[in-house]
């Protein structure tokens, strides 16, 4: 029924805090433990074998796992062709993706741990097969034992906006408030082809796959009944992945927007820089391929068949504003 994608590209990344709280909340509602994986994609994992044994004494026998590094990518860890890691966070979870073995997926953010009563809104959202984004706060001096919070400082800047901007406990959003921690049918991941891993590099996957959802009809929504605590401390642990988000040429951002037929601008006062292009032409009904050149539907089904990866890349791709991967 449930499969938790849980995301990090730490040494450290407090995955116990996520899992004893969690556990907690599901013997709390007596639920069936056989009907939950976690599939963990960690980035650390090619670079040292042994943290499979320190992901294992974690979670034990308490749930059924997979372990596993991200796929290979152009742009990040070791059969990159860019000369530097780039950021993006649509490699990691399309890779939980393709390990997911049920059909209700929980994208779950490093460093968290899950506030109580939490769970109980989770299931209630996977019955309803809902798309939902959870709330989160990040705060200082967090401090967990066996799943439960023992002290933390919050701070206003931590705090997820839309806690504050929504009256209510669930609202339904636009795709563009999709972001952070989230639950999704995976019909739905499946339905626009994953999440962009190419023009991912300056950040906002999540709302990059919330716009184009939302163009399917999808209804999207928001809720203040799951909430994370996340710590700011831990957040910096050595690890360096490059947000590539140029300004472009008034004359490449103009011919960039007649190439996709895309007249008016969705921020007329925006920058002329690669997020905000890809804002102009989501929220203008116009997408393109080169984002992920597969179709994760098949690799899905290859990967879960016992297939591999593609580990050979087309080093002359070029992104949307003309770049040529091999030159980042």
């Amino acid at each position: 029924m449930l499969s938790f994608i849980y995301i990090t590209c730490r040494k450290d990344p407090k995955i116990e805090w996520f899992i004893d709280s969690l556990y907690n909340q599901v013997m709390e509602e007596n639920f069936d433990f056989s009907k939950i994986q976690i599939v963990i994609v960690d980035y650390e994992l090619q670079y040292d074998e042994s943290r499979r044994e320190l992901i294992k004494n974690i979670i034990g026998s308490r749930f059924e796992f997979v372990h596993v590094e991200p796929k290979p990518s152009l742009i990040q860890g070791k059969m990159k062709v860019t000369n530097i890691n780039y950021h993006s966070c649509s490699i990691p979870r399309n890779t939980g993706v393709c390990y997911a073995k049920y059909d209700y997926l929980l994208f779950i953010d490093d460093l968290g741990v899950l506030c109580p009563n939490s769970f109980k809104y989770m299931l209630e959202y996977a019955y309803k097969k809902l798309v939902v984004g959870f709330s989160y706060k990040k705060v200082y001096d967090l401090s967990v034992e066996n799943g439960v919070i023992k002290n933390c400082r919050e701070h206003d800047g931590g705090i997820d906006s839309r806690i504050k901007y929504f009256n209510k406990d669930f609202n339904k959003i636009t795709g563009s408030s999709l972001f952070g921690y989230s639950a999704s049918p995976l019909e739905c991941v499946l339905k626009v082809n994953g999440y962009d891993e190419i023009h991912n590099t300056m950040g906002g996957e999540d709302y990059n796959y919330g716009i184009r959802l939302e163009k399917t009809g999808t209804p999207i929504y928001y809720s203040k009944k799951v909430l994370f605590y996340e710590s700011e401390e831990w957040a910096d642990q050595g690890n360096i992945f490059i947000r590539r988000d140029p300004l472009l040429s008034d004359e490449k951002y103009k011919n960039i927007m007649k190439k996709y037929k895309v007249v008016k601008r969705w921020d007329p006062n925006g920058r002329k820089d690669l997020s905000h292009l890809l804002l102009d032409l989501l929220t203008r009904n116009k997408y393109w391929t080169e984002g992920n050149d597969y179709n994760l539907k098949e690799l899905r089904e290859k990967i879960q068949n016992g297939g591999v990866f593609n580990t050979i890349f087309d080093k002359n791709m070029k992104l949307i504003d003309g770049v040529c991967v091999k030159d980042l």
